[in-house]
């Protein structure tokens, strides 16, 4: 039970874990607890007082080693913990993690400044955001690995893999020339981002420029319906298409108003592509006790783009009460899920939701929908057309 919930306190910690491994050589203590997976150590590059950014970054960097020495603190201290310390000790974790991401934040500006300030004349600050880049764009946070990429490529960074990260990214963020561009010289260097492989980069550029022009006609006429999730991890706004999807936007507001998602989990979260919910059994295999028709197939459907609320189902019109949450565009499911919404704020929250695989299962313990609750509707009734 001891383990099962020190556990949790990890997960809880989220990027913070990661990053962790990044800089734990530089701290030099013993080792902190870090993903199986974790990335190799990168130590921070010596201060300059001459340079202010550099001397601005090397503080920040001294900082964040005692915030990881901290951590192995309460490591410690949980190791040797009676049961009823346990509660202070999640407290304490937890106080840790919020500090640790603001810091983290402003490490990397401050990365960011220092190596602007002298452009790749420190090896190990390039090797640095090069490896802070590439971390958050496996933990889906593509706006901060944009920042670090488009700094590192505008002054030369002579490390390629940049490239992949930073095609992604901008792929994730809808600035699809850059995207192009950058994804070209990640193939030339031979370090092409996997997850855009089968990507028609060309054509999703179209896609956008269709879709940036409907939201714009939204934004002016202001009247979507939109719901909030409370979520554990913090709130997400979504805005629901209607007007393309008004049987599954019925649904959903019907099945929000019914307080059907309170409590539920986001069982399936899988990085790079999508965090899934709306199953009250928490498996995948539950639903409302009905099926509702797909409106994918119509002529005026939406597509997929980061941030795209959307309809799962097993099949033609088996669509229920599980929806999924896009952190990147999946072109493979435009035409054959019904996106229905987006979100409007939270990308960040999004984001941070716990990564679960049902197909191997680990353990850890799945973030939830707290509350979901209808902050704006237009004046008619909400109600599923059921499949008969």
């Amino acid at each position: 039970m001891k383990q099962t919930m020190f556990h949790r306190l990890l997960t809880a910690a989220g990027f913070l874990s990661v990053v962790v491994a990044l800089t734990c050589a530089a701290a030099a203590q013993t080792e902190p607890p870090q993903p199986a997976t974790a990335p190799p150590a990168a130590a921070p590059p010596p201060a300059d007082p001459n340079k202010p950014a550099a001397a601005e970054f090397a503080k920040l960097f001294e900082e964040w080693k005692s915030l990881l020495n901290s951590l192995r603190q309460v490591k410690l201290k949980f190791d040797s913990a009676p049961a009823d310390e346990v509660p202070k000790i999640n407290e304490e974790w937890n106080a840790l993690i919020a500090q640790g991401n603001d810091m983290l934040l402003r490490l990397q500006a401050a990365g960011i400044k220092a190596y602007e300030e002298s452009p790749n004349e420190d090896p190990q600050l390039t090797r640095f955001l090069v490896k802070l880049a590439a971390d958050s764009a496996a933990r889906d946070e593509y706006e901060s690995t944009l920042a670090v990429a488009d700094a590192l490529i505008a002054n030369k960074c002579d490390d390629k893999s940049i490239y992949g990260p930073a095609s992604l990214a901008a792929f994730a963020t809808n600035e699809y020339d850059k995207s192009i561009e950058y994804n070209k010289l990640a193939t030339q260097a031979g370090q092409p981002s996997q997850v855009l492989a089968d990507v028609d980069l060309e054509e999703y550029k179209t896609l956008w420029e269709k879709e940036a022009a409907i939201r714009a006609k939204e934004a002016e006429k202001n009247d979507l319906p939109r719901v909030k999730f409370t979520t554990t991890k913090g709130e997400i706004v979504l805005e629901l298409l209607e007007d393309q999807a008004p049987d599954t936007v019925g649904n959903f507001v019907s099945l929000v108003e019914d307080k059907f998602y309170d409590g539920l989990t986001f069982h399936r979260v899988l990085p790079n592509f999508m965090a899934q919910g709306g199953c009250p059994k928490g498996d995948g295999t539950g639903g409302p006790g009905y099926q509702i028709r797909c409106e994918c197939y119509e002529e005026d459907r939406r597509d997929h783009f980061r941030g795209s609320l959307s309809m799962a189902h097993s099949g033609r019109d088996t669509g229920g009460s599980q929806f999924f949450l896009t952190f990147l565009p999946t072109p493979h499911l435009n035409g054959r899920h019904t996106a229905f919404g987006r979100v409007v704020e939270g990308m960040d929250v999004l984001a941070k939701l716990q990564r679960i695989d049902p197909m191997s299962p680990d353990g850890k313990t799945p973030d939830k929908i707290i509350t979901a609750q209808v902050v704006r509707k237009r004046d008619h009734a909400y109600a599923p057309n059921k499949v008969q």
